[in-house]
Parts: C-alpha cells; sequence; structure tokens
C-alpha cells in the first residue's frame, strides 16, 4: 500500500522517514484524495494519514510521536486545513485529534465512534462543514488486495 501511495496519492512534502544510526526506524506518509462530501454536494478536502510505523525495537521511545508532530507541524505550514482518520482513540489525542463526530462529521456509512478521529490544522476550516468522510482509494482494501499481493511477490 506504502509503495502504491508513493506512486499515486502520497503527498511528497508530508513523507518522512525517521533514522537512527544509519538505520530507518520509522516512517509516516500523507494522502491526498480524502474529502468531506457534505449535503449539498460539495467536496472539501482533507488529509489523511497512515500508515504510522515504528520498528517494533523502537516503539515506545517517542520516534511515532517525533513524525507526528513534524508531520503536523509541517502539514500546518504548507496550509493543509484539516486531518481525518482511524487510529487508536487512546493515542492520537495527545496531538489534538479529537472524535470527528465533533465537527459533525461520519463516515461515509453515516457511522461514528472514538478511532474516527480529526484535527483542524488551519482554525475553522472545519467550521459548518457537516457530511460524511470519504477516504481516498488507496485505503479501499477490495481495491488494493490484488495489487498489494502481486508486489509482495517482487520480494519472495
Amino acid at each position: 500500500m506504502v509503495h502504491m501511495m508513493r506512486e499515486n496519492e502520497g503527498i511528497r512534502e508530508l513523507t518522512f522517514v525517521a533514522e537512527l544510526k544509519d538505520e530507518i526506524v520509522g516512517h509516516i506518509i500523507y494522502s491526498k484524495g480524502s474529502y468531506i462530501l457534505q449535503s449539498d454536494g460539495t467536496k472539501k478536502k482533507v488529509l489523511n494519514f497512515g500508515p504510522l510505523s515504528v520498528l517494533p525495537k523502537y516503539q515506545k521511545k517517542g520516534i511515532g510521536s517525533a513524525l507526528m508532530k513534524y508531520s503536523i507541524k509541517r502539514a500546518k505550514e504548507l496550509g493543509y486545513g484539516a486531518i481525518l482518520f482511524f487510529g487508536h482513540p487512546t493515542y492520537y489525542p495527545k496531538f489534538r485529534f479529537k472524535e470527528a463526530k465533533e465537527f459533525g462529521i461520519t463516515t461515509k456509512k453515516g457511522d461514528n465512534f472514538p478511532a474516527f478521529m480529526a484535527m483542524e490544522l488551519q482554525e475553522g476550516y472545519l467550521s459548518g462543514v457537516t457530511g460524511k468522510y470519504v477516504e481516498a482509494p488507496i485505503y479501499d482494501d477490495s481495491l488494493t488486495k490484488k495489487s498489494a499481493k502481486e508486489y509482495d511477490k517482487l520480494f519472495q
């Protein structure tokens, strides 16, 4: 998925690695193509990120937090308005993510739950915006499973 994202919907300026002693120990990538579909049919563009990954032996050492903080800072500097995504509801609030329902946003199916989160990068970007979150196609496993399996064969 990450390989396909780099080629298509990934945002080069928001793709970062964490390196320690010449070893890549963590990675984060953001993607374009996600939006909020409002009741009037308009689309409000938002970022999505993921995966955020850290090698197991380096987890719980602040690497994931550093990648999150730096990437959020850069996204703000680049003028992006908001981030929406699905993630661990006890980890991401420390970066100021809130449940998406606080902004009046639901999933594409109209659902809400703690793991569905949002953050404004530009104050007021989500004010008055209500609707359904539509993820970029890269996150749809049913669309990417076959090509991911083909890519994995390159490493067997």
